[in-house]
């Protein structure tokens, strides 16, 4: 049996050593484990998980969040005033290369023979002046 905070180190270790964080498109930010910096506007990669069960073959959820600031109405001025418009071009490319990298051959990251992460669902969120891609992905171990 592994403990959760195990099943984040094991993707956190994966992803450092990925082609999101060796892309020359790469996040700004820093790969985060549970939190971000406060304040931050880069844009960081946050792994926060909902737990594990304690079956033989352990599964449960991690989730997968790539922060993007919104766009700056001083530097695109005719998205308007205000600072609500997504960076819709980065969001998009952050999510198509973590995708890549998480989705493996089939669908699914087999590191070993006993870890796999599949992504069930992704999704946009807004977070104040800024969005992000949201990943939830299955971890599923039998070690």
């Amino acid at each position: 049996m592994i403990t959760s905070s195990e099943a984040v180190d094991i993707l956190y270790v994966y992803l450092k050593s990925s082609e999101l964080f060796s892309d020359s498109k790469k996040p700004t930010g820093d790969l985060c484990k549970g939190d971000r910096k406060e304040n931050s506007k880069l844009e960081d990669v946050v792994i926060n998980i909902l737990g594990l069960n304690r079956n033989p073959v352990q599964s449960g959820y991690i989730y997968l969040n790539i922060y993007v600031i919104n766009l700056d109405p001083l530097k695109v001025p005719d998205i308007g005033t205000g600072k609500n418009v997504r960076d819709t071009a980065r969001l998009k490319y952050l999510s198509k290369l973590t995708q890549k990298v998480l989705e493996g051959d089939n669908g699914e990251l087999w590191l070993g023979q006993d870890v796999c992460f599949e992504v069930e669902s992704d999704a946009i969120e807004e977070d104040g002046d800024q969005h992000y891609a949201s990943f939830k992905i299955e971890f599923t171990t039998i070690k």
